[in-house]
C-alpha cells in the first residue's frame, strides 16, 4: 500500500451520523385535526362533528409533543398548536352544549319582543294616530328571553378597525352597532355576538365579525360574556357588510333558540 496516496474515509467512518430525527406525523396531524375541529366548533348545530376532531386533535398532538420531547421526533411546534386549537376547540364545543342544554331544560321564554323603552309600559301594542303599530328603535329598550337590549348607537363606513398587525380590513366596510345588554332573569345567561344578525332594506342577512371586534374594539363585551341578573354590559356589534349600505334593522337574541327581536335602526 502507497502510504501517500491519498486516503478517503469510507462511509460510516470519520463523519457524525446525519441526523435521522423523523418528522412528526402526529403533531401534524394533531394540529391539523385540531384546527378543523376549532373552525367547526364556532358554527352552530353544525359544530356538532366538531367533537370528534378535537378529541382526536387532542390525543395526537399530545402523542407528538411526547415523541418530541423525546427527542424522537421533530415538529414539536405544530404539535404545542395542535394543543392549543383542540382545547380552545373543546371549549367551544362544551359552551354550546351548556347553552343548548339550558335552552332546553328552561321554560319557552317571552321573545315577542316587547318595547320597555323607559316610563313607556309596553309599548308593543302601542299605535299611532295613523293607527300602525310603533316599531322598536334606537333607544329602545327591547326584550327577548332573559335579556333586555338596548341599542345606543351605530356607526357606518368604517373601512377598517384597529393598529398595527391585528388591525382587521373590510371586504365592504363595517358597521358598528352599539347595544347595552340587561339581564333580567333569575339565573346566569351568556350573550354572544354569534346571535345577533343584522338586515338590510332587501332582507339580506348579515352575521357578526366576532374576531374583528374582539381584537380591535377594545372593551366590547360581545364575544361569549356570561350575564349574571340584575347586571349590564355593553357590547359592540360589528358587522362587515357591502360598500355604502345602510342598515335597515336588527336582530337580537337571547341564545340561538330564542324567537328573537327586531330593532329598527333606520333614521
Amino acid at each position: 500500500m502507497n502510504p501517500y496516496a491519498p486516503h478517503y474515509p469510507q462511509p460510516g467512518h470519520g463523519f457524525p451520523p446525519p441526523d435521522t430525527a423523523p418528522q412528526n406525523g402526529a403533531g401534524t396531524a394533531g394540529f391539523v385535526i385540531g384546527l378543523l375541529g376549532l373552525l367547526f366548533s364556532f358554527i352552530p348545530v353544525i359544530g356538532v362533528i366538531a367533537w370528534p376532531l378535537v378529541v382526536l386533535g387532542l390525543v395526537l398532538a399530545g402523542i407528538g409533543l411526547s415523541r418530541a420531547r423525546a427527542r424522537r421526533a421533530t415538529n414539536k411546534g405544530l404539535a404545542v398548536a395542535g394543543l392549543v386549537c383542540s382545547a380552545i376547540g373543546l371549549l367551544m364545543c362544551v359552551l354550546y352544549t351548556a347553552a343548548f342544554s339550558a335552552a332546553v331544560s328552561s321554560p319557552p321564554s317571552n321573545s315577542t319582543g316587547t318595547v320597555l323603552g323607559a316610563g313607556v309600559p309596553d309599548t308593543s301594542t302601542e299605535q299611532s294616530s295613523s293607527g300602525a303599530a310603533r316599531t322598536a328603535g334606537i333607544g329602545d329598550q327591547v326584550q327577548d328571553g332573559a335579556f333586555a337590549f338596548t341599542v345606543t348607537k351605530v356607526e357606518t363606513g368604517r373601512e377598517a378597525l384597529g393598529d398595527g398587525f391585528l388591525r382587521s380590513e373590510a371586504q365592504g366596510s363595517y358597521v358598528l352597532v352599539h347595544v347595552t345588554v340587561t339581564n333580567v332573569g333569575t339565573e346566569s345567561a351568556m350573550f354572544t355576538s354569534a346571535n345577533q344578525t343584522l338586515l338590510d332594506d332587501r332582507g339580506r342577512e348579515f352575521e357578526a365579525d366576532a374576531g374583528a371586534a374582539l381584537m380591535n374594539v377594545p372593551g366590547s363585551e360581545s364575544f361569549l360574556t356570561d350575564i349574571n341578573p340584575g347586571n349590564s354590559v355593553d357590547g359592540v356589534l360589528v358587522f362587515d357588510v357591502p360598500e355604502g349600505l345602510a342598515p335597515a334593522a336588527i336582530e337580537l337574541h337571547e341564545s340561538m333558540f330564542s324567537r328573537g327581536v327586531v330593532v329598527s335602526l333606520a333614521g
